[in-house]
Order: structure tokens, then C-alpha cells, then sequence
């Protein structure tokens, strides 16, 4: 029996229920995991039968390639990644379920978004890659055969497989990965330039295809598709559809220029602009926001112990803020009483202009004050970029239960013994002795 013509019936302890999706690098089937109780994707490898063990080598790092990138990321907008590993020579990948077709099913299928619908869906889309951006990764591949949409309206990026991240060393890759018809001209190119403006481009391309019902460009040959994609414009949505609004169309232009620092810089731009040109979308936004920040707490150790509700308190009962390398955050001296819990990044922590310490994501600072509403005993600095913080000023906890509170302050006490602790360990020399009485 292959795995090319039998689907399995049971992968580690995931129960397989069906066959919901097939692509290049494998087949998605919808699973039930009797652990959790919940139902699941599961994506396995095609075969790799006949295959030397060099060239399995390499098919299998590209396959799990996305649980690097895709795995570490927590957000509304971005499909989840629950799991993976090997089983009986199955390669697989256990992802969030989504209820819903992709988006190629409005492009080529039967079924159509309204110009607005297509906003929302975008609008959502952009939220989600400003995060994945954020996250140092390229998703390099954005096309509506990679987006989902729930049958609630919920928009999920997927299929990380070929992501480029950022982490410190050259791509190697000269090759063409991915799927021409939504990439941007840099992508195409022998430079084949990797920045955030280039998902831009491509998500500007969907945005095209949903509202025109079709792909920005048509060729019989990848050479004449990439000439056409580099060299011409593609045809007028104006002339397509005259529903479709002009600020909308202008927004699709922006985003598909040819010339990167023609487009958008960010993706939180793309939604910006969307957001300011459609109001309605304020609520979605605060949505999305709410569910990135409740996600974030939910990986953090300071919140291990609150329960779900708690969460969503500590979340209305906070501002968040960034900041970027360098920033001072708060200075000695000032009687600022906030607190703030470092949700990314890191920070340096100053004593009358010397560096005392640093603090890592999960960590916190500015409880004494919050405590005892005394100035600010240090002065706080971003140490890396894309600094986020959760500040909680005094007023805004009262707006929380007493049992949150009291959690909070359980753990502002083993925070600070904790610190002392530390601290007494650095006083005390270990090759002093008492003197002889």
C-alpha cells in the first residue's frame, strides 16, 4: 500500500477523517486528535519512495521548513501549528482547522465577494502579515490558494513551506519557488530581492484577482508571464467592474507597483489606508488586536496561572505600546507609577547612567512603583527593535476583578523576592569568613 493512492487512517494519534486539500508538497487531510478532543489539519509529505537519501534529506527540511516559521507564530489572522514529527516514514504537520474554502474559490470557483467583502478579507490579510513582517519572516508565496476563509468570515495565511526568515545568514536559493502568477518583479528577477514589500505586491495581486475575478495576467509560458508581470500593467478594474470604488482601485495600484518603494512600506500601512477609506473596519481591527494581545499572554509565564477569563481582563485593563531601539521608556527619578511586561523584545535597565541589568521577554518592570507610588528607581531603554510592552496603570487594574488583582500581585511579590534573592547571591563573597569570636 502507497501513500499515493490510499490515505492513511491513523498518523501518530491523530484519527484521519478525510482528504480536504492536495499541493506540491503534500495532502491535507482533516483529523481529530482524541487528546485535546478537537478537530485538527493535518498535512503529510508526499511519498518519497524512490527517492536517494540526500534528495529526502532535502525534501524533508523543505517540508518541515514551516513549522520553523509558521510554529512560532500566534495570531487571529495566521493559521496555527499545533504539532508535528514522523511516523512510519509519514512526514506531517498538525495545523489549526479552518472551516472554509480559500480564497482561489472566489477567484475561479462559483463563489464572489462584494468589493467591500474583499476589503474585509484584505483588511484582514494585512493584519496578518504586518505580524508575520514583524516576526522577521517573508512569507514569499501569498496567493488565494494560501489564504483561507472561514465560513464566519475569518481570514487565516497559511503555508509557510517556502518562507524566507530572517536570521542571519544568505538565501542560497536561485530558483524560482512558489507561484509566478502573484509574485512581484523583484521575486521574478535574477536578484530575487526578499523585503516585506514584495508579500505586499503579491497581496495586492489577490486583491486584484477577487475583485476582477481573475489573476492580474495570463501567459502561455513562464517567460512570457514573467515579461508581462515585470513590463505591463495589467487590465483596469475600472473597465472590469464599475461597482468597485476608485479609492479602492487606487489601493490595489499602490500596492502592485512595480517599483518596491513605490508600494506600500508596511503591511500596517496597506490596513491603514484601508481602515481610514472604510470605518467599519475600526471594529474588525480592535477585533484582531484584542485576539493578538490575548495570544501573546497566553505564551508568557507571568500569565501562566490566569485562567482564560482572567486573560481577557488583563487585556482590557491595559495599553500596549512599542517602542524601538534605544527609546527610553521610562526614566529615574519620574513618578510615572505604570508597570509593563515585555511582551518582545528586550530592555536594558540604567542606574545613574550605568547598565545594571537587562530584561527579556516575559519580564517586567516598574512594580514598586506601581506598589508604593514612589519615582521610578532605574531608568528603562529598548535594547533590541520592535520593543512591545503591556503598560497597567494603577487605574486601570481597579477596572479589573479582585481576584485578577490579587494574581497580580501575588506576582509582583515572587517577582521581587526572586530579585532580592538574586541580588543578596551577588552581595555575599564566597571566600569571606566570619571572624573567630
Amino acid at each position: 500500500m502507497t501513500k499515493k493512492s490510499h490515505r492513511p487512517t491513523k498518523i501518530a494519534k491523530y484519527e484521519i477523517k478525510r482528504r480536504i486539500g492536495r499541493g506540491s508538497m503534500g495532502a491535507v487531510y482533516e483529523a481529530y486528535d482524541p487528546f485535546v478532543q478537537r478537530t485538527v489539519a493535518i498535512k503529510v509529505a508526499h511519498s518519497q519512495e524512490g527517492m536517494d537519501t540526500v534528495t529526502k534529506q532535502k525534501v524533508r527540511e523543505g517540508f518541515f521548513s514551516e513549522v520553523y516559521s509558521a510554529g512560532r507564530m500566534h495570531h487571529p489572522s495566521v493559521v496555527g501549528v499545533y504539532d508535528a514529527g514522523q511516523e512510519n516514514d509519514y512526514n506531517y504537520i498538525v495545523m489549526e482547522f479552518v472551516d472554509g474554502v480559500t480564497l482561489q474559490e472566489y477567484v475561479t470557483g462559483k463563489k464572489t465577494l462584494t468589493p467591500d467583502q474583499v476589503v474585509d478579507v484584505i483588511y484582514q490579510c494585512a493584519k496578518g502579515l504586518d505580524y508575520v513582517h514583524r516576526q522577521s519572516v517573508i512569507h514569499r508565496d501569498l496567493k488565494p490558494g494560501n489564504i483561507m476563509l472561514s465560513n464566519d468570515g475569518e481570514v487565516k495565511i497559511m503555508d509557510f513551506s517556502i518562507a524566507h526568515i530572517d536570521v542571519g545568514w544568505e538565501n542560497l536559493d536561485n530558483e524560482i519557488q512558489g507561484s509566478p502568477m502573484y509574485m512581484p518583479p523583484e521575486q521574478l528577477s535574477e536578484e530575487k530581492r526578499l523585503v516585506a514589500q514584495s508579500d505586499i505586491y503579491s497581496l495586492g495581486a489577490v486583491m486584484y484577482a477577487l475583485l476582477a475575478k481573475k489573476t492580474p495576467y495570463k501567459a502561455s509560458s513562464l517567460e512570457s508571464l514573467i515579461y508581462k508581470i515585470c513590463n505591463l500593467e495589467p487590465d483596469p478594474l475600472s473597465e472590469i467592474n464599475a461597482d468597485i470604488p476608485g479609492h479602492v482601485i487606487d489601493i490595489v495600484n499602490k500596492a502592485m507597483q512595480k517599483i518596491i518603494y513605490d508600494r506600500y512600506e508596511t503591511a500596517k500601512q496597506l490596513a491603514d489606508d484601508l481602515s481610514r477609506s472604510f470605518g467599519r473596519l475600526r471594529k474588525i481591527g480592535e477585533r484582531i488586536d484584542i485576539q493578538e494581545q490575548k495570544s501573546i499572554l497566553h505564551y508568557l509565564h507571568f500569565f501562566k496561572d490566569f485562567s482564560e477569563e482572567q486573560i481577557s481582563e488583563v487585556v482590557y485593563a491595559s495599553d500596549w505600546k512599542e517602542f524601538q531601539k534605544g527609546d527610553v521608556i521610562v526614566t529615574e527619578g519620574e513618578k510615572e507609577t505604570s508597570f509593563y511586561i515585555i511582551a518582545k523584545g528586550g530592555v536594558d535597565v540604567y542606574k545613574k547612567d550605568r547598565i545594571i541589568g537587562t530584561l527579556k521577554q516575559g519580564d517586567c518592570f516598574g512594580e514598586i512603583a506601581f506598589i508604593t507610588r514612589n519615582p521610578r528607581a532605574a531608568t528603562i531603554v529598548a535594547r533590541t527593535s520592535n520593543v512591545l510592552l503591556m503598560n497597567v496603570s494603577p487605574e486601570l487594574l481597579e477596572h479589573a476583578s479582585q481576584e485578577t488583582q490579587l494574581q497580580y500581585y501575588r506576582i509582583f511579590l515572587e517577582n521581587l523576592v526572586s530579585r532580592l534573592s538574586q541580588t543578596t547571591d551577588k552581595l555575599i563573597d564566597p571566600n569571606r569568613v566570619l571572624p573567630k569570636p
